[in-house]
């Protein structure tokens, strides 16, 4: 760019003069500008018309199927108590129900936390903790069951450092809703799911567990005569002398059963070290094959680590300056890094090579770039090699530590079972003396701590307050015209109806009436009416536009001298008109304008929309841009057809098959037209009407053209300004000796 003097010598308006002189360039850069910014407005006013006419295209999917026109209702004398879906199987007629129960989760309130004395806990508090404040006794450890409901159970093993909420995450684990409530000092618990199979049980296995139980506030004495009452009941009878051979046969029972599963769990950790054995023989084939395999495939997993990124050494830690960095007693803190390796070597010849080749002129020397450069891909290639290596060695390594754990797994496995293979025929799966030993001590930890359940061991020593209080889940039960129905989550499906129970309702019944629903039809019918017209109204205002030949975006220096109002006004001007005359819309609209007047053939016949009453209401009694609007003979909304026989509706009632034949066959063939014209060319994407492609080819060239105009206008400027500032230059000179010649005669 020159250097740009003003008129200091020669007093002119040097900045006015140029633009002037260059006014023609610029405004042929302006041009191109408004012409840019004119295209770029109608993008916007068709992708905005595309995304109303796809939202029309989607519409129909729903009116192509006959499904949709089989609309049932049911109305609910009391919609308080039940609330009904039909389905298009459901059939006509009237029901009676009662809701005789709901269905409900199961919940437990805990006993409460807080101490005599007023102490009170956060989730953090220990087991410890609890019983010690509570004066209550812990072992130290001990086993818990849970079984949340719909199959899910674990076994919780705690002890005195086993917190509140440790416990309380585990619960949700098991798939309960648990929560430890600080300021009520109770953990409250509940199943996720209503209905009986939904219930949940917490107990002890064994003192310990009970224990802990009863430190949470989860303990409570078993009830005569209910189900947990009667698994506690089971469990102590194995305690009783007299049910030795029912202990024995369970204990027997568990053996066989573990010590098969034992034998299972290890067949399929051999079956995994085969694969993986296999995977290490080709790994360790192609580990071979590769090229920096002399060099690199020996090394361990962690020497070849050390190899690439160089080895792990202790620094002095340092700042983006490079001044140690100091803890708050002034000592340097210490950090690891690493150093010397492949990565290091080749990240310094880079910076060695981006030096030399940033020199410029003289100062640039070719060989020693080239010299550089070739050092960069020799070491670039170096590090390729040990990272093809690497990854087949760490592969191997992982491989390795894999099969030796579960060879130690097979190993602990192999003390609980013994395989009995004598007879080929019949090979037998035994457990040892250790798994008996411990299924023993297991079932008489739990049989006996289940006597002390019942006997109030535990529970004896606590307060009504202190004490789990629990709500069993239970199913909802509704009768349905005479027939009982039970449902876990006060839902049932019966004859296409889906029922929802809200509130019981005893023994005053509910009357359900289900017929067609012919006003879901005609709003359905009517609601595809209402968008076309809109669409196809907007569409038509876009075509028969006022033209606004004259007008054009306006650039910064015009709006200057405007108002917003104006400007608005103005732009708004431009973009009303776009789409004026534009044949793409023209054929859009003629297409979809085709698709409802041509006949649909239904039984054979060729029916018309004018046949379900529905039609224009022609030239002369329609407004601007609103001739190919329809109405519908009847409708309410509708002031200019209001007073119509109401014919669409009529025939929803009396003839179903014949409407719903019509508009799937019409809406067929609007989607088929649609699809048609959305279908992506060289000139537009899927799912446009418009040549989306080809504007934005358009818009790419004027801002290319632009750009060389811009270079054209800023060339020509500059050499107008070298120009004056050579002018101005040669006045400066020609002042300055004047001046001289006057000082010499005294001037």
């Amino acid at each position: 760019m020159a250097i740009r003097i003003t008129g200091m010598y020669s007093g002119l308006d040097t900045e006015s003069i140029i633009n002037e002189l260059a006014s023609a360039q610029s405004y042929k850069k302006t041009k191109l500008v408004k012409a840019q910014k004119k295209l770029s407005w109608k993008q916007d006013a068709w992708k905005a018309l595309n995304t109303k006419i796809y939202s029309f295209y989607q519409k129909l999917d729903d009116l192509r199927l006959q499904s949709s026109y089989m609309k049932k209702k049911t109305t609910v004398s009391n919609p308080n108590a039940v609330k009904v879906s039909s389905g298009e199987s459901t059939v006509d007629g009237v029901h009676t129900l009662t809701v005789d129960k709901l269905a409900k989760r199961a919940y437990l309130t805990g006993g409460s936390l807080e101490t005599s004395t007023g102490t009170r806990f956060t989730g953090d508090a220990s087991l410890k903790q609890l019983c010690e404040l509570n004066g209550l006794e812990f072992s130290g450890k001990g086993s818990i069951s849970v079984n949340g409901g719909l199959g899910q159970s674990v076994e919780i093993e705690v002890d005195e450092n086993t917190t509140i909420n440790g416990f309380v995450e585990k619960l949700k684990a098991v798939g309960l809703n648990a929560n430890f409530d600080q300021d009520n000092q109770r953990i409250y618990i509940s199943s996720r799911d209503t209905g009986k199979d939904a219930n949940f049980t917490i107990s002890g296995n064994d003192a310990g567990g009970f224990q802990a139980l009863a430190a949470l506030g989860l303990l409570s004495k078993p009830v005569e005569g209910t189900a947990e009452y009667d698994e506690f009941k089971k469990w102590a009878d194995y305690a009783d002398p007299a049910h030795a051979d029912d202990k024995n046969k369970l204990i027997e029972s568990w053996v066989a059963a573990r010590a098969a599963a034992y034998k299972e769990a290890n067949d399929a950790l051999a079956k995994d070290n085969e694969t993986l054995k296999k995977a290490n023989e080709y790994n360790k084939e192609q580990l071979a094959k590769l090229e920096g395999y002399a060099d690199y495939g020996h090394m361990s997993k962690s020497e070849l680590y050390d190899k690439i990124y160089g080895k792990e050494v202790e620094v002095d830690k340092v700042d983006e300056n490079g001044k140690p960095v100091t803890d708050a007693e002034g000592n340097v803190i210490k950090e690891k890094v690493r150093q010397g390796g492949l990565v290091q070597d080749l990240e310094e010849k880079r910076k060695v090579y981006a030096e030399l080749d940033a020199k410029q002129g003289a100062d640039r020397d070719e060989a020693a770039i080239a010299a550089a450069k070739a050092e960069v891909e020799k070491a670039e290639k170096e590090i390729g090699k040990a990272n093809d290596c690497y990854s087949y060695v760490n592969a191997i390594a992982t491989n390795e530590a894999a099969i030796k754990a579960n060879e130690d797994k097979i190993k602990e496995n192999a003390d609980y079972f013994v395989v009995d293979d004598t007879d080929p025929d019949n090979v037998k799966i035994t457990g040892t003396q250790k798994l008996k030993d411990e299924v023993t001590a297991e079932i008489e930890a739990k049989a006996n701590a289940a006597v002390e359940a019942l006997k109030g061991t535990y529970t004896d020593k606590l307060s009504s307050e202190k004490q789990a209080h629990k709500i069993q889940g239970s199913d909802a039960v509704i009768t349905l015209n005479g027939v009982e129905y039970t449902s876990y989550n006060n839902s049932i499906s019966v004859n296409g109806m889906t029922i929802t129970a809200l509130e019981e309702t005893g023994d005053k019944e509910v009357t359900l009436s289900t017929t067609t629903d012919t006003d879901g039809i005609y709003d359905m019918i009517k609601g595809l009416f209402t968008e076309y017209n809109a669409l196809i109204n907007e569409m038509d205002g876009m075509y028969n536009a006022e033209s606004a030949k004259d007008y054009e975006p306006l650039t910064s220096e015009e709006k200057e001298a405007m108002t917003d109002d104006e400007i608005e006004e103005w732009e708004k001007k431009i973009k009303d008109s776009l789409l004026r005359r534009d044949s793409t819309l023209s054929t859009v609209s003629s297409a979809m304008k085709n698709v409802m007047l041509k006949g649909v053939s239904v039984n054979g016949k060729n029916m018309y929309l004018s046949d379900f009453g529905i039609a224009t209401l022609g030239y002369f009694a329609s407004k601007d841009n609103e001739r190919n609007a329809f109405h519908i003979d009847g409708d309410q909304d509708d002031a200019t057809v209001r007073g119509n026989a109401d014919v669409l509706r009529t025939m929803i009632a009396t003839e179903p098959e014949t409407v719903m034949n019509f508009f799937v066959g019409l809406s067929n063939n609007m989607h088929d037209e649609l699809d048609k014209k959305m279908s992506a060319t060289t000139l537009s994407s899927a799912l446009t009407v418009y040549n989306d492609k080809q504007m934005k080819k358009e818009y790419d060239a004027y801002t290319e053209k632009i750009k060389k105009q811009e270079e054209k206008l800023n060339a020509l400027m500059d050499k107008w300004y070298a120009k004056f500032s050579a002018m101005e230059t040669a006045l400066a000179k020609m002042e300055s000796k004047n001046n001289a010649v006057s000082s010499m005669f005294g001037g």
